[in-house]
């Protein structure tokens, strides 16, 4: 009955803990990877971040930026894959790039509705964005109109220059073709095209060589306003703006519409951004409605007479979508709120029922403990009335033995005679004992029955105490205290040590070598004391395999034993222990053996952290690491030492990452073998830093180095070095060298 209650308490506890796990109430997380940022593209977001709670289902949208970049878009890609979004909206950067990414989302049934662009891959869910070739017939058609209105000099053909995007990015494809076979029917124009960054920048540039080979142009057709603006500034250097058409696409507030308010732009073409219409369709795929695989959204061509209505609307959408957004924002604060007091909530919770757990196992255990000592009581009552009975009855044999043995000794009486009673009394006498013995027995048993209870409570309060103990260290400071495993199949002896070390260790338990090789593998402790002679797996054994393992290699072990043969000894040492202690032992010669050895790795750890350059690191653990014991020193001296082995492997493995921004532990941890865990645990004993701290002094060295030897800007090495934004690089930089970046550069120079 008491077996089944704790079941049922342990399972509430479970279902409790899973429930306050569970936070998140969004039903469907919908992936967005955007190919760049700028103007258009925020206002794409903005909307669609707005849409999240337009509907009656839960939709929780995760927008990235790749910002022109293939391999950080196909990364993020596969970050949304991992993070386990249930669709992806892709805007690609690249035509063929991201077909790997896409590939493995398709293989995981994740659906996929390309946004603005396309890519070469066909096996996608559905399409929604502008339709680019309408966007570029209208375009051409109306500068068609503008070299019919304008151009009045005879015997001259109007001249219309079209500055094309990167023509492998689809939006650029499709705008060239619908610019260049509507006005390719005019046959009175003359048609030019040159390809271009599709950058404020570039356009300006390929205006100003244009007018400076003496070139003569009525009509530039951008394929975005931005780039547009630029080639208008370029023609306003050569006091040609006025003589020149400049058109574009976006028609954005504040960008393309103003353009066109101001006279820069003589027209822009409203490309639309409809985020909202993004979610929508998303949700008709998630829920298996019926949905449009092509949507192409059409719009219109802003013009000087209907820029004011348009503006002024536009505007106003624009308000209307930056309060939704931070209606969006304030409503996601809340939630989280409400997330984090439906958490607290149940914790104080799962805080008072374990309490109450606590509280009843103990009195249970006073209760039981009283009973027993009731009974002991009783017991050593009525054995002492047992033994003064028994002492009395004892003197009359053993006078009758006494006796007649002194009288043969000295000849006299009956010899006969002395020896019958003496042999009478021998047999009275061994009745005696036996009645002793078996009264021990009787007693023995009942103590044991009466105490068996008892002992099983206190077993199970101290477990239970540990248990408590081991949770707030692991959840408070798991670094608090050292962790001593010991294994040992005698539960005398484990009890004995227990009590020994649990005021100044954490200390855990196994009663054979492998089920503690199988723990310390899990947990990594700091330091095992061994027993050599156990079942199922030996002390040596278990010793041997310890040293061997990748995650373990590192751990000092200190061997107690009965066995004190110099033979034996050595033969404990060549396994890899690092102490040989034999039975009996001092209690305060272990504490003062373990405390050493645990010294010994925390010089180690100070060592490590003395060295000016991680690039000394393989030297360093070569002379340094397994170093405790001279004597397997120098049967090792020749070979690299695990510790070095895994030092080197680690480092490696961490450079070749090293450029990678989105980099989890877990990847170098799976590449060396090794769970998050037991890296971690291993490296901070060995370096006294985390995997993290070394990570990131590595990228700053190797930064510092950069720096000094090449030509490139602080941007390309922090990206190189892996980290995500210059200014987290700088940030980051100035705490490690107290020197920002461009201060070693201003260095260099002098």
């Amino acid at each position: 009955m008491k077996t089944k209650t704790y079941n049922t308490l342990y399972i509430m506890l479970a279902v409790l803990i899973l429930a306050t796990g569970c936070t998140s109430n969004y039903k469907y997380k919908i992936g967005v990877s955007q190919c760049v940022g700028g103007r258009w593209r925020e206002k794409a977001n903005i909307e669609m971040l707005s849409a999240q709670h337009l509907y009656d289902t839960d939709v929780k949208v995760i927008i990235k930026n790749a910002d022109n970049s293939n391999e950080r878009q196909c990364l993020q890609i596969d970050s949304l894959i991992n993070e386990g979004v249930d669709l992806l909206v892709v805007s690609p950067n690249d035509y063929h790039a991201l077909n790997g990414s896409l590939q493995r989302a398709r293989e995981k049934n994740i659906p996929i509705v390309f946004f603005d662009r396309t890519t070469a891959m066909k096996d996608y869910t559905a399409y929604i964005g502008g339709d680019n070739i309408e966007a570029g017939r209208k375009m051409a058609e109306y500068a068609a109109m503008l070299c019919r209105d304008s151009v009045k000099t005879e015997g001259r053909q109007p001249i219309v220059l079209e500055m094309t995007g990167p023509l492998e990015i689809s939006p650029a494809a499709q705008r060239h073709k619908g610019f260049s076979e509507a006005i390719s029917r005019y046959s009175d124009i003359d048609y030019h095209h040159v390809p271009s960054k599709w950058s404020y920048d570039d356009c300006k540039r390929i205006m100003q060589e244009w007018l400076k080979e003496g070139k003569t142009v009525d009509v530039v057709f951008c394929h975005s306003d931005l780039a547009a603006i630029g080639a208008y500034e370029a023609a306003k250097k050569f006091h040609k703006e006025r003589d020149i058409h400049f058109i574009g696409i976006d028609g954005l507030p504040g960008e393309g519409i103003d353009a066109v308010q101001r006279g820069q732009l003589s027209a822009s073409y409203i490309y639309p951004t409809h985020g909202e219409e993004v979610i929508a369709l998303a949700l008709r795929i998630l829920e298996g409605k019926p949905f449009e695989r092509v949507n192409n959204m059409k719009s219109f061509v802003v013009t000087p007479q209907n820029v004011a209505d348009i503006s002024l609307s536009s505007n106003s959408l624009m308000k209307q979508n930056q309060y939704l957004a931070t209606i969006q924002s304030k409503l996601e604060t809340y939630l989280g709120f409400y997330h984090i007091q439906r958490s607290l909530l149940i914790v104080a919770f799962l805080v008072i029922l374990l309490l109450a757990v606590a509280v009843a196992t103990t009195w249970r255990a006073v209760k039981v403990t009283r009973r027993a000592n009731r009974r002991m009581r009783e017991l050593n009552d009525e054995q002492t009335r047992f033994f003064t009975n028994a002492s009395h009855q004892l003197r009359t044999p053993l006078t009758l033995i006494a006796g007649p043995i002194n009288q043969l000794a000295e000849g006299k009486g009956d010899k006969q005679q002395l020896i019958d009673i003496i042999q009478r009394n021998v047999e009275q006498l061994q009745r005696l004992i036996s009645d002793v013995l078996l009264f021990r027995r009787e007693n023995r048993a009942t103590v044991d029955d009466t105490t068996a209870t008892t002992n099983e409570q206190l077993t199970a309060s101290r477990k239970s105490v540990q248990d408590c103990r081991h949770d707030i260290l692991v959840n408070n400071n798991a670094d608090e205290l050292a962790t001593v495993l010991i294994v040992d199949d005698n539960a005398d002896m484990r009890a004995y040590l227990r009590t020994l070390l649990l005021d100044r260790y954490y200390v855990i338990e196994a009663a054979d070598g492998q089920s503690g090789l199988k723990l310390a593998v899990e947990s990594v402790p700091d330091i095992v004391v061994l027993d050599v002679m156990m079942p199922v797996m030996d002390g040596l054994t278990f010793c041997t395999r310890l040293k061997q393992h990748e995650a373990t290699s590192h751990i000092p072990v200190l061997l107690l034993t009965a066995r004190s043969s110099e033979q034996q000894y050595i033969e404990g040492l060549q396994t890899g222990a690092d102490m040989y202690m034999t039975k009996p032992f001092s209690a305060d010669l272990l504490l003062a053996n373990i405390a050493s050895l645990l010294a010994n790795r925390q010089k180690l750890r100070q060592l490590f952290k003395a060295q000016n350059s991680l690039s000394e690191l393989p030297t360093i653990q070569h002379s340094t690491l397994n170093t405790q014991h001279s004597t397997l020193n120098t049967q090792h001296s020749t070979s690299i030492s695990p510790d070095r082995r895994f030092l080197d492997t680690f480092l490696k493995a961490m450079d070749k990452h090293m450029s990678n921004t989105n980099l989890k532990i877990e990847v170098i941890g799976d590449e060396i073998g090794l769970s998050r865990v037991q890296l971690y645990r291993k490296v901070k004993a060995l370096t006294g830093m985390t995997p993290i701290e070394i990570l990131r002094e590595t990228r700053l060295k190797r930064a510092m180095q950069l720096l000094k030897t090449t030509d490139k800007t602080v941007s390309e090495i922090a990206n190189e070095v892996g980290f995500a934004t210059p200014g987290y690089f700088s940030s980051c930089f100035k705490k490690q060298y107290d020197k920002y970046p461009t201060d070693v550069r201003e260095e260099m120079k002098v």
